[in-house]
């Protein structure tokens, strides 16, 4: 066997040729053919054993080119690996080698993707010494451990510039912290054969784009452990309060160039004369843009109640908006104790009324045996109004308490399906 990349290997089973990416690098080979796990040596190929067909259908196979996080990579290995346990657990994982030279590996399972690298210094040299520890810190974050298991190969086909024997199983550990992830594999019986692993969740997209042309994949299914909740909450919420302040700010700038002015006030005495009957006040004109117009009625009421039914007609159109203001009052005494309720006055909001002349015509209404009552109707236009300012401003808290609620549960159900602590989320 010669040192040249891109060399050819001849499966000694079954004579399938196979092209290596590097073979001076490859220090073992599994032929996708007949599964015979080959071990390469100075001019020497040996069978040592077999693995069995995949269970499932790779998505990439060896040999497959594309362009990943901005690096060219191609495939050079395929492996499908199991979970023991009772109900074994199924996923392919693919050794990608690029233009540098470096290897990265991309598992997928249930639609899910990971891309993890060789990690080094201070992460993996901790969990080196102190295995299965609840947490580590990794580029300033802690990865809490999620789930803790035994490995086996099921299936393989392409080089790998390691040796081992795949039919034994590896401990696993995970560590968190969406979208990173690390993985640590160890053997208990070998201290030397220990190997970690960093990286993040990818998205199907970026996979699809990077091997597949940007053609459909398969469906997501279920949370994986390094998938991220799909909004990222702390841009949100300081995107959230940036824009509610810049919306309080526009309210600021149009509040101070509100005209307020007062455009009719009207005294009226509500008695027997004109319980009833429509009283039309003097006409009143408005100019500029459309705008508010706020209306208050203001009473002298004294344990007793009263009502206007109020019309703003626009003597231009004929157009009439009708609304009512109420007041009622009491009070006494009781038990040596003085109390009151109700309100002697009541404000009415009007908004977008256009330009042009208005009147009133008001109806009131009282109690029928009580004296008579004193009003005084008053009107203002273009007067600065914080309500639509305030009511984005709930809206945008609504929607940031249901986000915050979404991201709870979807955390809740991340980690239900953690085999270390289901209940770790608080």
């Amino acid at each position: 066997m010669q040192s040249a990349t891109s060399s050819e290997l001849t499966c000694p089973s079954c004579r399938q040729v196979h092209h290596l990416s590097d073979i001076a690098r490859t220090e073992m080979y599994v032929c996708g053919n007949c599964h015979s796990v080959l071990h390469t040596g100075p001019g020497i190929l040996h069978t040592a054993y077999a693995l069995n067909a995949p269970k499932g259908k790779p998505l990439l196979t060896p040999g497959t080119q594309g362009i990943l996080k901005g690096r060219r990579c191609t495939v050079i290995a395929v492996t499908e690996r199991f979970e023991t346990g009772a109900i074994p657990y199924y996923w392919f994982e693919y050794t990608l080698l690029d233009d540098n030279h470096e290897l990265a590996y991309l598992s997928f399972y249930e639609g899910h993707w990971n891309l993890l690298k060789p990690l080094t210094g201070t992460p993996a040299q901790t969990l080196r010494w102190q295995v299965s520890q609840p947490s580590v810190t990794w580029d300033g974050q802690t990865l809490k451990r999620f789930s803790r298991y035994q490995a086996r190969y099921h299936y393989a086909s392409g080089e790998f510039y390691w040796t081992d024997n795949l039919r034994k199983g590896t401990h696993c550990l995970e560590y968190i912290c969406p979208p990173k992830l690390i993985a640590v594999e160890y053997d208990k019986g070998n201290p030397e054969d220990w190997d970690v692993f960093g990286g993040e969740y990818i998205y199907p997209r970026e996979v699809s784009k990077a091997f597949f042309k940007g053609a459909r994949m398969p469906v997501r299914n279920g949370i994986a452990p390094a998938q991220p909740f799909s909004i990222d909450l702390s841009r949100f919420f300081v995107g959230g309060i940036i824009f509610c302040f810049l919306i309080f700010l526009i309210q600021q700038f149009y509040s101070h160039r509100s005209q307020s002015l007062q455009v009719l006030k009207e005294y009226i005495v509500a008695d027997t004369s004109n319980t009833g009957k429509p009283i039309i006040s003097p006409s009143f004109k408005v100019s500029g843009k459309n705008s508010n117009l706020t209306t208050l009625l203001e009473t002298d009421l004294d344990n007793s109640w009263c009502e206007a039914e109020v019309t703003l007609v626009n003597e231009q159109t004929g157009k009439e908006t009708a609304f009512v203001l109420g007041a009622e009052y009491y009070n006494g005494i009781s038990e040596g104790e003085a109390w009151n309720e109700g309100s002697r006055w009541q404000e009415e909001f009007i908004c977008s009324v256009a330009p042009g002349s208005y009147h009133f015509v008001t109806i009131f209404s009282k109690e029928t045996n009580g004296r008579p009552v004193s009003l005084t109707l008053t009107a203002w236009w273009d007067m600065p109004s914080w309500w639509n300012a305030g009511f984005i401003a709930m809206t945008m808290g609504i929607i940031a308490l249901i986000i915050r609620a979404a991201d709870y549960f979807f955390e809740l159900r991340r980690w239900h399906s953690s085999n270390v602590d289901p209940y770790l989320y608080k």
